[in-house]
């Protein structure tokens, strides 16, 4: 038995959720937690022998914590239902949970994740990074309401020292409409975070600065241009949403 549990929080994902699933090494704990999906997404996890339950969504941190709760293997893997993981990962997984005692091996481990982006896996533009996803379980939890990471109490998070091969492959987006939906309702929900907080003149400063940099940033600094094209549109949408976040906070903050 792999003595690994992978967590997973889902709202209608039945598209996504099986590709998710049967990217994993067999013999792991498959934990689902739902925040009331109308879908298929329960049926598709049970057809995988999961464990679901059902959870009203507050934040997405929380939501998670949630989902680590139910963990009772050693070690824990978070994945989104969006992310699947490498034939060479799931045998890494396999291979280091089952060998690396808990009291040797670290307790947080950070993976190498890559998007896929208009069909193209993107190596540049600050589109690959390297989430703590891997660790022993109850050693730490997620924080932060909308772009959450997991926090060890003790210690910093090592990278795991797997193959190049070895990495999560995440595909935040069916297209560009979808990329649209969800860009809508995330720069929503940073707008809610970003309005409690003071928008002075140096915070505006910052809106009208921000734009430009975070384009020159991804497109030539981090060497956007290498992934062609969809690097090119990825560097673009990512300078409108640093603007459109914080429009969205002054228009919230000065309701007509």
């Amino acid at each position: 038995m792999i003595d690994l549990s992978v967590v997973v929080i889902t709202l209608n994902e039945q598209a996504r959720l099986g590709r998710c699933l049967s990217s994993l090494p067999s013999g792991v704990e498959i934990i689902v937690l739902d925040s009331g999906s109308v879908d298929g997404t329960l049926e598709v996890a049970r057809s995988f022998g999961a464990r679901t339950a059902i959870r009203v969504f507050d934040n997405y941190a929380s939501q998670k914590n949630a989902a680590l709760a139910m963990a009772s293997r050693r070690w824990t893997l978070s994945l989104d239902a969006d992310e699947v993981v490498t034939p060479e990962l799931a045998r890494d997984l396999a291979h280091f949970t089952g060998a690396v005692p808990t009291e040797t091996g670290g307790q947080a481990f950070r993976l190498n994740r890559r998007l896929c982006f208009m069909g193209r896996a993107m190596r540049f533009g600050k589109t690959a990074d390297k989430p703590v996803r891997l660790f022993r379980t109850g050693c730490g939890e997620f924080h932060s309401a909308i772009h959450e990471s997991f926090e060890p109490r003790n210690g910093r998070a090592r990278i795991a020292g797997f193959s190049p091969a070895s990495f999560i492959i995440h595909t935040s987006y069916d297209d560009l409409t979808d990329y649209f939906d969800k860009f809508n309702r995330y720069t929503s929900r940073m707008a809610k975070v970003r309005s409690s907080r003071s928008l002075g003149p140096l915070a505006f400063m910052a809106h009208v600065l921000r734009p430009f940099s975070e384009f020159v940033s991804r497109y030539f600094l981090r060497l956007g241009f290498l992934d062609g094209y969809p690097g090119y549109c990825y560097a673009l949408l990512s300078s409108l949403y640093a603007f459109v976040k914080y429009a969205k906070a002054f228009e919230q903050k000065n309701p007509v």
